[in-house]
């Protein structure tokens, strides 16, 4: 048995050469889609094409048809399966032969389907024992990294680029990536996505082991419907997590969630404390929906952390200001009392400031009924004065968007944006108003800026308490390891 190396999957994400491995017939869900979104997004390795009737189809992609891995010249690093699973353990068989260093087995129907789809299920994983090939998957999507282009889905990938980022989502579904979410209407920017399925053998400690060393990442968003090995996930979580966020979206914590779980990966969610007592010593920071999993990382990615967690609000309303105080109570964050200094200068723009939350909306209409011709100077006003005090750890503030300020977008976003310029503090956006595609490019517009705009208050707030959480977090880490080195 050759040594199996537990950390090591540049091969799934980094290949030089790929072979796919099915159907070449030009539809989605085949390995001929394989190949095209692969060089659709412009992985620019050698592809090579298998399929046991090579005569049936010559040349696809310019590259000739194989009738095995065993039977292409040259090395190949990584193969992507799409074949029906009775065939797969030879097919993956071949690849050990060949010294293929991993496969992506993308077929469905193994454990998730019953009980003969364990049987062959439990033939993929001998067969990992026996040579030390790795394998993700089966039930899978696969892979992909913005940086090569590389993208092992079969499905079609409505998006004409990938979008290059910091942030890694990791799933137990292969419902994330370009075939599957708008990431560039978003401006999401990816490292990597990987979609680990049955886990017979790669899982999210694999994972999270590749994640922490890789420079492109630098906020890993985990979605998770069990943990295989508890405390090799919380040791890989742990190295991780000294060094970047890990959001972590546990699924499958009610009854029926579990056995939603079990029928959809052939997984046992478990316990629900007993997880959230193991993400807590890990490290990781936990969010409850799965649109907090994809926003959250905004906040971590695009913002610095927050020293403490005293958070104020500028907002259009006074009831918005409410909603938002009790969203930070619930997040983890205490409404900031503001200095006399900053009391000081927000009364001298309006007596009807000097409180935490800042409630800006009759300052904006005294400006309007003056004829002022910035109706937003009260929010370019008081943003550098709350964020420069010294109780102020993190803000939120609130903006309208309509039709009739889209031609002022561009405007808009240079003026918030210098309005925050200079403090290290992290601050982001609620976008709110009456007109849903002008919300939409202004966040739009604010995060090609790098600055994280939400469409919802309670999420926005959520990602500062997460950043706060993450923080502590850090700081914990760091203090444990000096001890340990003491």
């Amino acid at each position: 048995m050759r040594r199996r190396n537990e950390t090591d999957l540049k091969a799934f994400f980094e290949p030089r050469a790929v072979a796919a491995v099915g159907s070449l017939r030009e539809v989605p869900g085949t390995a001929y889609w394989v190949i095209r979104n692969m060089r659709h997004f412009g992985f620019a390795g050698p592809i090579h094409p298998i399929n046991p009737n090579p005569s049936a189809y010559g040349e696809v992609f310019g590259a000739s048809v194989r009738s095995s891995v065993l039977d292409v010249t040259g090395p190949i690093d990584l193969a992507a399966v799409i074949t029906p699973p009775a065939t797969v353990p030879k097919i993956v068989d071949q690849c050990a032969q060949k010294g293929i260093k991993a496969v992506i087995v993308l077929s469905e129907g193994f454990a998730e389907a019953g009980e003969e789809g364990a049987k062959i299920q439990k033939m993929l994983q001998d067969i990992v024992h026996r040579t030390g090939i790795r394998i993700m998957g089966p039930n899978t999507f696969g892979v992909v990294n913005a940086a090569n282009g590389l993208a092992t889905m079969p499905p079609y990938a409505d998006q004409e680029t990938l979008q290059r980022g910091g942030v890694a989502l990791c799933s137990q579904t292969g419902s994330i990536g370009p075939h599957q979410m708008p990431l560039n209407d978003w401006n999401y920017g990816i490292s990597k996505i990987c979609d680990i399925g049955n886990k017979c053998d790669v899982d999210e400690a694999d994972i999270l082991d590749y994640l922490a060393d890789d420079p492109e990442t630098k906020v890993v968003a985990l979605h998770l419907e069990d943990i295989r090995d508890g405390p090799r996930f919380m040791h890989a979580a742990r190295r991780l997590t000294a060094r970047k966020p890990l959001v972590v979206l546990k699924a499958g914590h009610t009854e029926a969630g579990a056995r939603a779980s079990a029928s959809h990966t052939g997984s046992l969610a478990g316990r629900d404390p007993i997880y959230e007592a193991a993400l807590r010593q890990s490290g990781a920071v936990r969010v409850r929906t799965w649109q907090e999993l994809w926003e959250v990382p905004k906040t971590l990615i695009y913002q610095p952390l927050p020293e403490g967690n005293r958070f104020a609000v500028i907002t259009f309303t006074g009831g918005q200001g409410v909603i938002a105080t009790d969203a930070a109570t619930e997040a983890g964050l205490e409404l900031a009392v503001f200095s006399p200094d900053t009391v000081h200068k927000l009364s001298r723009i309006s007596p009807r400031l000097g409180s935490n939350p800042v409630d800006i909306g009759p300052v904006m209409s005294d400006s309007r009924s003056q004829s002022s011709t910035n109706p937003f100077s009260a929010l370019e006003q008081t943003m550098p004065i709350v964020l420069q005090d010294e109780n102020v750890d993190c803000v939120t503030f609130t903006f309208y968007a309509g039709l009739q300020l889209v031609p002022m977008l561009p405007a808009i976003v240079d003026m918030i944006e210098t309005s925050a310029r200079g403090v290290s503090k992290p601050v982001n956006a609620w976008i709110y108003g009456t007109s849903l595609p002008a919300m939409e490019e202004l966040a739009r517009q604010l995060h090609a800026r790098k600055f994280p705009a939400y469409l919802d208050l309670d999420t926005a707030i959520k990602a500062l308490g997460c950043a706060a959480a993450y923080s502590r977090i850090k700081a914990n880490l760091s203090r444990q390891g000096m001890e340990e080195c003491r």
